[in-house]
Protein backbone atom coordinates (compact mmCIF):
# COMPACT_ATOMS: atom_id res chain seq x y z
CA UNK A 1 0.00 0.00 0.00
CA UNK A 2 1.53 3.32 -1.07
CA UNK A 3 1.45 6.52 0.98
CA UNK A 4 -1.32 8.12 -1.07
CA UNK A 5 -3.65 5.15 -0.67
CA UNK A 6 -2.83 4.97 3.03
CA UNK A 7 -3.77 8.64 3.48
CA UNK A 8 -6.97 8.16 1.46
CA UNK A 9 -8.03 5.20 3.60
CA UNK A 10 -7.18 7.08 6.80
CA UNK A 11 -9.25 10.06 5.64
CA UNK A 12 -12.17 7.83 4.73
CA UNK A 13 -11.81 6.15 8.12
CA UNK A 14 -12.15 9.52 9.84
CA UNK A 15 -15.21 10.37 7.75
CA UNK A 16 -16.81 7.00 8.44
CA UNK A 17 -16.06 7.33 12.15
CA UNK A 18 -17.63 10.79 12.26
CA UNK A 19 -20.76 9.44 10.59
CA UNK A 20 -20.80 6.51 13.00
CA UNK A 21 -20.88 8.86 15.97
CA UNK A 22 -23.11 11.43 14.29
CA UNK A 23 -25.81 9.37 12.58
CA UNK A 24 -24.59 5.80 13.14
CA UNK A 25 -23.95 5.36 9.42
CA UNK A 26 -20.22 4.76 9.28
CA UNK A 27 -20.50 1.30 7.76
CA UNK A 28 -22.16 2.79 4.71
CA UNK A 29 -18.95 4.75 4.11
CA UNK A 30 -16.51 1.89 4.75
CA UNK A 31 -17.85 -0.56 2.14
CA UNK A 32 -17.69 1.75 -0.91
CA UNK A 33 -14.43 3.22 0.39
CA UNK A 34 -12.74 -0.17 0.21
CA UNK A 35 -14.38 -1.09 -3.10
CA UNK A 36 -13.65 2.12 -4.99
CA UNK A 37 -10.58 3.52 -3.18
CA UNK A 38 -8.75 0.28 -2.39
CA UNK A 39 -10.01 -1.95 -5.22
CA UNK A 40 -11.40 -4.75 -3.02
CA UNK A 41 -14.34 -6.90 -4.08
CA UNK A 42 -17.54 -6.22 -2.18
CA UNK A 43 -17.48 -9.37 -0.04
CA UNK A 44 -14.02 -8.49 1.27
CA UNK A 45 -15.19 -4.91 1.82
CA UNK A 46 -18.24 -6.08 3.80
CA UNK A 47 -16.05 -8.23 6.06
CA UNK A 48 -13.54 -5.42 6.53
CA UNK A 49 -16.31 -2.93 7.22
CA UNK A 50 -17.56 -5.00 10.14
CA UNK A 51 -14.05 -5.12 11.60
CA UNK A 52 -13.66 -1.35 11.33
CA UNK A 53 -17.17 -0.74 12.67
CA UNK A 54 -16.13 -2.58 15.86
CA UNK A 55 -13.55 0.09 16.62
CA UNK A 56 -15.70 3.01 15.48
CA UNK A 57 -18.68 1.92 17.58
CA UNK A 58 -16.45 1.15 20.57
CA UNK A 59 -14.95 4.62 20.36
CA UNK A 60 -18.38 6.21 20.12
CA UNK A 61 -19.69 4.10 23.01
CA UNK A 62 -16.82 5.14 25.27
CA UNK A 63 -17.43 8.77 24.35
CA UNK A 64 -21.13 8.33 25.17
CA UNK A 65 -20.32 7.28 28.73
CA UNK A 66 -20.02 11.02 29.45
CA UNK A 67 -22.81 12.07 27.12
CA UNK A 68 -26.00 13.82 28.20
CA UNK A 69 -27.87 11.07 26.34
CA UNK A 70 -26.51 7.82 27.83
CA UNK A 71 -26.98 4.27 26.67
CA UNK A 72 -30.15 2.44 27.66
CA UNK A 73 -28.42 -0.79 28.66
CA UNK A 74 -31.63 -2.79 28.98
CA UNK A 75 -32.63 -2.03 25.39
CA UNK A 76 -29.05 -2.61 24.21
CA UNK A 77 -29.00 -6.05 25.80
CA UNK A 78 -32.42 -6.93 24.39
CA UNK A 79 -31.56 -6.08 20.79
CA UNK A 80 -27.98 -7.40 20.96
CA UNK A 81 -29.33 -10.80 22.01
CA UNK A 82 -31.06 -11.16 18.64
CA UNK A 83 -29.15 -8.93 16.21
CA UNK A 84 -25.65 -10.17 17.08
CA UNK A 85 -26.27 -13.92 16.57
CA UNK A 86 -28.38 -13.19 13.47
CA UNK A 87 -25.40 -11.50 11.81
CA UNK A 88 -24.01 -15.01 11.23
CA UNK A 89 -27.01 -15.72 9.01
CA UNK A 90 -25.93 -12.81 6.83
CA UNK A 91 -22.34 -14.09 6.81
CA UNK A 92 -23.58 -17.48 5.63
CA UNK A 93 -25.75 -15.96 2.89
CA UNK A 94 -22.76 -13.89 1.70
CA UNK A 95 -20.52 -16.97 1.75
CA UNK A 96 -22.80 -19.08 -0.47
CA UNK A 97 -24.15 -16.32 -2.73
CA UNK A 98 -22.66 -14.77 -5.87
CA UNK A 99 -21.06 -11.35 -5.43
CA UNK A 100 -23.93 -9.79 -7.38
CA UNK A 101 -26.39 -10.73 -4.62
CA UNK A 102 -24.36 -8.79 -2.05
CA UNK A 103 -23.99 -5.83 -4.42
CA UNK A 104 -27.72 -5.61 -5.11
CA UNK A 105 -28.58 -6.01 -1.41
CA UNK A 106 -26.18 -3.24 -0.44
CA UNK A 107 -27.38 -0.87 -3.17
CA UNK A 108 -31.03 -1.56 -2.33
CA UNK A 109 -30.42 -0.74 1.33
CA UNK A 110 -28.74 2.56 0.41
CA UNK A 111 -31.59 3.61 -1.88
CA UNK A 112 -34.22 2.61 0.67
CA UNK A 113 -32.57 4.74 3.36
CA UNK A 114 -31.65 7.79 1.27
CA UNK A 115 -35.03 9.52 1.39
CA UNK A 116 -35.74 8.86 5.11
CA UNK A 117 -32.29 10.30 5.83
CA UNK A 118 -33.31 13.67 4.32
CA UNK A 119 -36.39 13.85 6.52
CA UNK A 120 -34.39 14.53 9.65
CA UNK A 121 -34.40 13.09 13.15
CA UNK A 122 -37.33 10.94 14.16
CA UNK A 123 -39.45 12.52 16.85
CA UNK A 124 -39.43 11.20 20.39
CA UNK A 125 -41.25 7.92 20.67
CA UNK A 126 -42.50 8.30 24.23
CA UNK A 127 -46.11 9.19 23.27
CA UNK A 128 -46.35 6.62 20.51
CA UNK A 129 -47.85 3.16 20.79
CA UNK A 130 -44.91 0.81 21.28
CA UNK A 131 -44.38 -2.38 19.30
CA UNK A 132 -44.94 -5.78 20.84
CA UNK A 133 -41.79 -7.47 22.14
CA UNK A 134 -41.94 -10.41 19.66
CA UNK A 135 -41.99 -7.93 16.76
CA UNK A 136 -39.01 -6.09 18.25
CA UNK A 137 -37.07 -9.36 18.46
CA UNK A 138 -37.99 -10.32 14.88
CA UNK A 139 -36.83 -6.90 13.72
CA UNK A 140 -33.56 -7.46 15.59
CA UNK A 141 -33.02 -10.73 13.73
CA UNK A 142 -33.69 -9.01 10.40
CA UNK A 143 -31.31 -6.13 11.17
CA UNK A 144 -28.59 -8.51 12.35
CA UNK A 145 -28.89 -10.64 9.20
CA UNK A 146 -28.71 -7.55 7.00
CA UNK A 147 -25.68 -6.31 8.92
CA UNK A 148 -23.80 -9.56 8.37
CA UNK A 149 -24.71 -9.55 4.68
CA UNK A 150 -23.85 -5.96 3.73
CA UNK A 151 -21.51 -4.87 6.55
CA UNK A 152 -23.27 -1.70 7.67
CA UNK A 153 -23.54 -2.40 11.40
CA UNK A 154 -27.30 -1.78 11.43
CA UNK A 155 -27.45 1.51 13.30
CA UNK A 156 -29.41 3.24 10.54
CA UNK A 157 -32.22 0.75 11.15
CA UNK A 158 -31.82 0.34 14.89
CA UNK A 159 -32.40 4.02 15.69
CA UNK A 160 -35.93 4.23 14.19
CA UNK A 161 -36.76 0.84 15.72
CA UNK A 162 -35.82 2.11 19.19
CA UNK A 163 -37.66 5.41 18.77
CA UNK A 164 -40.85 4.14 17.17
CA UNK A 165 -40.93 0.68 18.70
CA UNK A 166 -39.49 1.19 22.18
CA UNK A 167 -40.17 4.87 22.87
CA UNK A 168 -36.58 6.08 23.27
CA UNK A 169 -35.62 9.65 22.55
CA UNK A 170 -33.66 9.97 19.32
CA UNK A 171 -30.29 10.96 20.78
CA UNK A 172 -30.45 8.23 23.40
CA UNK A 173 -31.41 5.74 20.69
CA UNK A 174 -28.26 6.70 18.75
CA UNK A 175 -26.13 6.15 21.86
CA UNK A 176 -27.80 2.80 22.52
CA UNK A 177 -27.55 1.64 18.91
CA UNK A 178 -23.76 2.01 19.04
CA UNK A 179 -23.63 -0.73 21.69
CA UNK A 180 -25.86 -3.04 19.63
CA UNK A 181 -23.77 -2.31 16.54
CA UNK A 182 -20.61 -3.11 18.50
CA UNK A 183 -21.93 -6.52 19.56
CA UNK A 184 -23.31 -7.28 16.09
CA UNK A 185 -20.08 -6.29 14.33
CA UNK A 186 -17.96 -8.41 16.69
CA UNK A 187 -20.01 -11.54 15.95
CA UNK A 188 -20.27 -10.83 12.21
CA UNK A 189 -16.56 -10.07 11.84
CA UNK A 190 -15.71 -13.26 13.74
CA UNK A 191 -17.89 -15.17 11.28
CA UNK A 192 -16.04 -13.73 8.27
CA UNK A 193 -12.63 -14.37 9.84
CA UNK A 194 -13.65 -17.96 10.55
CA UNK A 195 -14.62 -18.41 6.89
CA UNK A 196 -11.33 -17.14 5.47
CA UNK A 197 -11.10 -13.36 5.79
CA UNK A 198 -7.62 -13.02 7.30
CA UNK A 199 -4.94 -11.65 4.94
CA UNK A 200 -6.93 -8.47 4.29
CA UNK A 201 -6.79 -7.56 7.98
CA UNK A 202 -3.27 -6.20 7.45
CA UNK A 203 -4.69 -3.41 5.26
CA UNK A 204 -7.16 -2.14 7.82
CA UNK A 205 -5.11 -0.09 10.35
CA UNK A 206 -5.54 3.24 8.48
CA UNK A 207 -9.31 2.85 8.44
CA UNK A 208 -9.38 1.63 12.05
CA UNK A 209 -7.31 4.53 13.40
CA UNK A 210 -9.26 7.04 11.34
CA UNK A 211 -12.60 5.61 12.47
CA UNK A 212 -11.63 5.74 16.15
CA UNK A 213 -10.64 9.41 15.89
CA UNK A 214 -13.66 10.26 13.77
CA UNK A 215 -16.21 8.60 16.06
CA UNK A 216 -15.19 10.80 18.99
CA UNK A 217 -15.71 13.92 16.87
CA UNK A 218 -19.00 12.57 15.52
CA UNK A 219 -20.58 12.19 18.95
CA UNK A 220 -19.68 15.80 19.74
CA UNK A 221 -20.85 17.11 16.37
CA UNK A 222 -24.23 15.47 16.88
CA UNK A 223 -25.18 18.44 19.05
CA UNK A 224 -23.33 21.18 17.15
CA UNK A 225 -23.42 20.46 13.41
CA UNK A 226 -25.99 21.87 10.92
CA UNK A 227 -28.12 18.74 10.72
CA UNK A 228 -29.93 19.63 7.49
CA UNK A 229 -26.68 19.91 5.52
CA UNK A 230 -25.38 16.65 6.97
CA UNK A 231 -28.61 14.78 6.22
CA UNK A 232 -28.75 15.84 2.57
CA UNK A 233 -25.04 15.29 2.02
CA UNK A 234 -25.24 11.82 3.51
CA UNK A 235 -28.32 10.96 1.43
CA UNK A 236 -26.58 12.15 -1.76
CA UNK A 237 -23.59 9.98 -0.95
CA UNK A 238 -25.84 6.94 -0.47
CA UNK A 239 -27.52 7.44 -3.84
CA UNK A 240 -24.16 7.84 -5.59
CA UNK A 241 -22.70 4.75 -3.88
CA UNK A 242 -25.82 2.75 -4.77
CA UNK A 243 -25.60 3.80 -8.43
CA UNK A 244 -21.94 2.81 -8.65
CA UNK A 245 -22.61 -0.52 -6.92
CA UNK A 246 -25.52 -1.36 -9.23
CA UNK A 247 -23.42 -0.40 -12.25
CA UNK A 248 -20.77 -2.88 -11.14
CA UNK A 249 -23.41 -5.56 -10.60
CA UNK A 250 -24.73 -5.31 -14.17
CA UNK A 251 -22.81 -7.66 -16.51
Amino acid sequence: MDVVQLLILAGLGVLGGVLSGLVDGGGIIFVPALVYAAGWDIKEAVAASLVVVIFASLSGTLRNLKSEDPVDWRVAALLSSTAAPASLIGVYISHISPETVVQVAFATLLLALAYPTTRGPIGDGGDRKKMLLPLILVAGVFIGTLSGLVGVGGGVLLVPLMVLGLGLQTKRAVSTSLVVVLCTAIVGAAGYIATGFREELLSLPPLVVGSILGAWFGVRLRELAPQRVIRYGFALFMVLAAALTLADAVP
